[in-house]
């Protein structure tokens, strides 16, 4: 086996690991976690408890970090009539639009980031919005922040919707990401199989019909066929050098 052939096996671990990402966080069940913010106009906004979605993505993945975005103050000199930098940092900032907060949530090392403004209970934005009504947003950027990752987003299928505000563009770019991954997981699955035929003499189908028959019967098959037999192809290379 060529080294390029032992990287491509090595690469496709990898993959298989980051993909399962968002597989296993959109089948987590959020529906009994769900916080309901009434609006004096408009319908009800919907939410996962962000210390519930924080825990969860803790306990699957322990090495999971989050950030809020700080950037540099500025106050305004009324005698100078100019703005100038205190040399501090804040976890916002205002725009002329409002008030803008970030977050960004690293899993695997993979980012997912999001920004929301602070509302008011009309949903409109906030200009100068005090700290509770900041530390809020942050909390909800959070949720949407792992929303992308996976958490939460199982919900949307025509059922009830976790956070009501997740743009339908949101969901459509979270399942296009699904989509890729997966075709990526199949694609690396086929190197995979390839490698392992020429290293047995064989062929890729005898090869993936023997790691099926080994796995048919497995969970995590039957949850995500081509992520197991991927899984199971980097366990069989492995064997296979131990044996030589």
């Amino acid at each position: 086996m060529t080294k390029n052939e032992v990287y491509q096996l090595t690469e496709v671990k990898v993959m298989t690991e980051k993909q399962s990402v968002f597989e296993t966080l959109s089948k987590i069940d959020v529906s009994n976690h769900i916080q309901v913010i009434k609006m004096r106009k408009g319908p009800a906004l919907k939410y996962v408890s962000w210390a519930w979605a924080w825990n969860m993505v803790k306990s699957k993945y322990p090495d999971a970090t989050r950030k809020i975005e700080e950037y540099p103050e500025y106050q305004y000199d009324q005698k100078e009539g100019k703005w100038y930098a205190t040399g501090q940092m804040l976890d916002y900032r205002i725009t002329p639009a409002g008030c803008e907060v970030k977050v960004t949530v690293t899993i695997q090392d993979e980012e997912y980031s999001e920004r929301l403004y602070v509302m008011d209970m009309r949903n409109q934005p906030v200009m100068q919005p005090n700290i509770s009504q900041i530390n809020k947003t942050q909390q909800r950027c959070l949720v949407k922040a792992l929303a992308m990752a996976g958490l939460g987003l199982n919900l949307y299928a025509g059922e009830d919707l976790p956070m009501g505000d997740i743009s339908e563009n949101d969901k459509k770019q979270a399942e296009a990401k699904k989509q890729a991954e997966k075709q990526q997981v199949k694609e690396r699955l086929d190197k995979a199989l390839n490698i392992l035929a020429e290293e047995q003499g064989t062929t890729a189908t005898e090869v993936k019909s023997a790691l099926i028959e080994q796995y048919k019967n497995e969970p995590a098959y039957k949850e995500n066929p081509d992520g197991a037999l991927l899984a199971g192809a980097t366990a069989m290379y492995k064997q296979l050098q131990m044996e030589n």
